[in-house]
């Protein structure tokens, strides 16, 4: 195994001491002739073998049949897919279960099942080997659920690791922001996100670390430029709060 591969699945390699079990009870509990040992046998070692290919294709199939259920946003399909995937929690490396029983609990509302679900992930690579969907997902999981002492620490390694993301940048400022700490790290950082995606949450999550240092000024202007756009509501009220604060 690849030192960055997960551990493998644990339901494979039990299927050894299955076999052995099967074959005590058979010889010396039901007292069943040897050749029958092959009847039950050989399934077992066919499955062991076939046991990688299968949690790999299961694994595969979920992937397709989920990208035009995201695209939907359609969260009930989406779980519904995650439950029949038999092949892949069966067979597929524990970790890489994790992480999709991650993705889906993130894009269904989810995000204290989706924490959960991403440090299995994370748990099931070796030490700092985990892929950065996965540190990327138990980031926004700790993000949306305001654990921004977390959430800070896993964008400041996946930045230092992995280079610019806009909407790390962006969140990262935003939890520093909220957090009323770096407020001059949270300031480049979100003047970085707004060169790259200057959307109405880079304009208010900037409006935050301005209230934040006490330039009402700048962050009244953008405060009025975002007034008016939708699914920002929350992040629009964090920065009336702190322009009210003495």
């Amino acid at each position: 195994m690849p030192a960055s591969d997960p551990a493998p699945s644990l339901a494979r390699h039990a299927l050894i001491p299955a076999s052995l079990v099967a074959c005590f009870a058979m010889l010396y509990v039901f007292a069943l002739e040897p050749v029958w040992l092959l009847a039950v046998v050989a399934p077992l070692c066919a499955l062991y073998v076939a046991a990688p290919g299968i949690g790999r294709r299961s694994l595969a199939r979920f992937d397709r049949d989920a990208l035009p259920l995201l695209a939907r946003r359609d969260g009930p399909a989406l779980r519904a897919r995650l439950a029949r995937a038999i092949g892949m929690h069966l067979f597929a490396p524990p970790a890489r279960v994790a992480e999709r029983r991650g993705m889906v609990a993130a894009e269904t509302g989810a995000p204290d099942r989706a924490r959960a679900a991403y440090r299995a992930a994370i748990g099931g690579y070796p030490e700092d080997r985990a892929p950065v969907a996965v540190r990327l997902g138990l980031a926004h999981a700790c993000y949306a659920l305001g654990d921004d002492r977390e959430a800070i620490r896993l964008y400041r390694a996946i930045l230092k690791a992995e280079g610019t993301f806009p909407h790390v940048e962006r969140r990262l400022a935003h939890a520093l922001a909220r957090r009323g700490e770096a407020l001059e790290d949270a300031e480049e950082l979100a003047d970085a996100a707004r060169r790259q995606l200057d959307d109405a949450e880079a304009q208010l999550v900037r409006a935050l670390v301005h209230a934040r240092r006490g330039q009402r000024g700048p962050a009244k202007k953008l405060l009025r430029g975002a007034r008016r756009a939708e699914g920002v509501d929350r992040l629009r009220e964090e920065v009336e709060v702190a322009l009210e604060e003495p």
